[in-house]
């Protein structure tokens, strides 16, 4: 469960807390199952927090450091999340619903069985993230860098692909993704997909299959 102490100091505002987190840098914050909704966490250091669980609903982290921190089966619905980095963060089982994550660093991170239905994903960073069995409905990825990413058996049913960048992504087992979306991509030169979706691909978009020009 959450420590007392420190869910009082983060709602003491970003600047102590960040202040707080600065002369304390061997203090893991513990706010599991912690109820920050609605809250104005923006910019907020957060690097290596235990959030598992934790109620974020509609809450602003856009900028925030969420560095190796545990977000696994968090919900972070209509959270505002621009520009935010998540480098090698936990987020297996996270709702992401209708999140904006604009801009937003995903190095490295687990997203696995995460849904990020309705979120807005444009131009944000997934380079060798993992998304086995992410629900991707209706996300928009546009202008997304993908490369590496493992997106096996993701659902991609009505997702926006324009000018995202698949450059060895693992697609394998990807649900409800058509040569139509993949056509919009800058490329997914490298990457595994499903037998028929390549063949579909090499017939209609063989371009996409080459290192885009510069």
């Amino acid at each position: 469960m959450v420590d007392p102490e420190h869910l009082s100091k983060l709602k003491q505002g970003v600047k102590a807390w960040n202040t707080w987190r600065e002369e304390n840098p061997n203090i893991l914050p513990n706010l599991k199952k912690a109820d920050l909704s609605k809250i104005n966490l923006r910019g907020a250091f957060l690097a290596r927090a235990d959030l598992e669980q934790a109620s974020l609903e509609k809450v602003n982290l856009e900028m925030a450091i969420l560095w190796k921190a545990n977000l696994g089966k968090a919900n972070l619905w209509r959270a505002s999340l621009k520009g935010a980095d998540f480098l090698e963060a936990k987020l297996g089982g996270t709702e992401l619903i209708r999140a904006n994550l604009r801009r937003a660093g995903f190095l490295g991170a687990y997203l696995d069985g995460a849904s990020l239905a309705g979120s807005d994903l444009e131009g944000a960073d997934f380079w060798k993230a993992s998304l086995v069995g992410a629900n991707l409905y209706k996300a928009n990825l546009a202008r997304t860098m993908l490369w590496r990413a493992n997106l096996e058996k993701a659902n991609f049913a009505e997702a926006k692909l324009e000018g995202a960048v698949l450059w060895k992504a693992r697609l394998l087992g990807a649900l409800n993704l058509t040569v139509e979306q993949l056509s919009t991509v800058k490329t997914i030169q490298g990457a595994e997909l499903d037998a028929r979706l390549r063949m579909e691909v090499e017939h209609h978009c063989p371009n996409i299959l080459e290192e885009p020009e510069r």
